[in-house]
């Protein structure tokens, strides 16, 4: 517990310094950002792997044609988890020597936000989803096939990709992008008719997550197949992760979690869910549109900054709701 206090406290404060750092240009601030966010991310990894190696009785192992499908799901998903843990040290790390390094070819910064976004943060959606969705539904998955397309399709996917970037490959590049999105596809199909299960704020803002997904994927296809298309739209491919897949799927995975962490029937405020997701989707919709036009000179670099703030809005909304639930648990 104290390594999970001490992972916490880094992290926050290293994204903080980061964030404060690159905005205001201060690099000493950015130095130790990255130091502080490996730093959390190492004692992450760390923490887990004496969770699996403390002494203790084990449960008994099933054989695979006795296990239920949740079970089988597990099995499956447990590489997701795995990989997410190293690929977030890998990253962090990363951030830390492009701090002291400049490379003579490829784009490292990307290197960096592709293993931090599809390493991390898609890998470990994609376990966390399939430990948990099922369960919360108490409905099975459409495929375990899917499941195995899903990880040789991302083990292919994630590593051609990073290698591209760093060397400038392009022909490798349009490999990892189409195997990185044939894995997204696979994890949608598979978890589309589970999270409709369930109700209405989890069920739109994981569906609207996994929209702006395919969005996303779609222009990073097209980036490889049209390297033209990369400097001018990869700000609305950015947007389109960030605030449409990642904060959407945080949200609507956070409108089931947040209570049940909390030991509470519902949100402190639940009547404040749907409109947080319409305003993040319209924000992301807004924002990705204006940062189009803004590349190609249409619009004024002003003009992107509403739809931002929109966005923006809609995760504090999310935030002072998810701290609010966490208060009244407090007091009970």
């Amino acid at each position: 517990p104290q390594l999970v206090a001490l992972q916490l406290g880094a992290g926050i404060v290293g994204a903080w310094m980061l964030a404060f750092g690159y905005g205001y240009q201060i690099d000493g601030w950015i130095q130790l950002g990255h130091l502080l966010a490996f730093t959390g991310a190492a004692l992450f990894l760390a923490n887990l792997m004496m969770l699996f190696t403390q002494p203790g009785e084990r449960p008994p192992k099933i054989p695979w044609d006795q296990r239920t499908h949740q079970q089988k799901i597990d099995r499956l998903a447990i590489p997701f988890t795995m990989i997410s843990g190293m690929v977030v040290v890998i990253g962090t790390a990363l951030g830390i020597v492009l701090d002291y390094w400049s490379p003579a070819q490829g784009r490292w910064d990307l290197v960096w936000a592709h293993l931090m976004l599809l390493g991390f943060f898609f890998a470990m959606a994609s376990g966390t989803s399939y430990h948990m969705l099922g369960r919360w539904a108490n409905r099975e998955y459409t495929s375990l096939r899917l499941v195995q397309v899903q990880i040789l399709a991302f083990l292919i996917g994630l590593p051609t990709m990073t290698v591209a970037l760093g060397w400038d490959i392009d022909w490798l590049f349009r490999v990892g992008a189409i195997s990185m999105a044939v894995a997204m596809v696979c994890w949608a199909i598979n978890i589309l008719p589970v999270v409709w299960a369930l109700s209405s704020a989890v069920s739109v803002g994981i569906t609207l997550a996994l929209t702006f997904m395919v969005i996303g994927i779609s222009f990073g296809v097209l980036f490889a197949i049209d390297e033209s298309l990369g400097p001018r739209l990869r700000t609305t491919h950015v947007v389109a992760n960030l605030f449409g897949f990642a904060g959407l799927l945080i949200s609507g995975f956070g409108y089931r979690y947040a209570p049940q962490l909390a030991d509470v029937e519902e949100m402190r405020w639940p009547s404040l869910r749907m409109p947080q997701i319409g305003l993040m989707a319209v924000g992301c919709v807004l924002g990705m549109l204006f940062m189009g036009l803004r590349m190609y000179g249409h619009v004024e670099p002003e003009a992107v900054l509403w739809p931002c703030v929109a966005g923006a809005v809609g995760m504090g909304i999310f935030a002072a709701n998810s701290a609010a639930t966490f208060a009244v648990f407090s007091r009970v």
